[in-house]
């Protein structure tokens, strides 16, 4: 049986292959985060993802600090996906000042954000072509109806 040590290494490890996520947030003001592309900094022992997103910067005192938010973590052509919900929070005054090309700073419109893993849902993509016995086909499918293993769903709400 897995432990949640064991399952939290096992989306650690998920996260870090894929990297790249698009994040929603769910917030009920006016002025909310868009929806990004994002790249994850690291995942930490306690379930948190780590990661910058954009907002507009003459707004980002006024955002919410804490609310719900997903990322969905999938790459083209990847064996599997995820999705991730739970808990965001603003980390306050961490932002480092971003310089781009044409020397305009990026400070006031990146925000650090920390999304405690609540809900976690794995999918592993089904290789589309098929180059196996109708027969192996056939086992596989009834395999899949009552033994599915192409779907894990983890819960971290209940001990955090």
């Amino acid at each position: 049986m897995l432990t949640k040590d064991d399952n939290l290494q096992f989306l650690q490890k998920k996260i870090g292959e894929i990297k790249v996520a698009m994040f929603k947030a769910e917030m009920n003001s006016v002025l909310q985060l868009p929806n990004n592309i994002i790249s994850t900094i690291k995942t930490d022992g306690d379930g948190n993802v780590w990661f910058f997103t954009s907002c507009n910067g003459k707004y980002a005192q006024n955002i919410e600090k804490e609310f719900y938010a997903y990322l969905e973590y999938n790459q083209k052509g990847g064996a599997y996906r995820l999705r991730i919900s739970g808990k965001a929070v603003v980390v306050p005054d961490t932002t480092p000042t971003y310089t781009t090309a044409v020397g305009t700073q990026l400070s006031d419109s990146i925000v650090l954000v920390k999304l405690k893993m609540m809900h976690v849902e794995y999918f592993e993509n089904k290789n589309l072509v098929t180059t196996s016995s109708f027969k192996t086909r056939v086992k596989d499918f009834f395999t899949d109806i009552f033994f599915s293993h192409n779907y894990k769903e983890f819960n971290f709400s209940e001990a955090m």
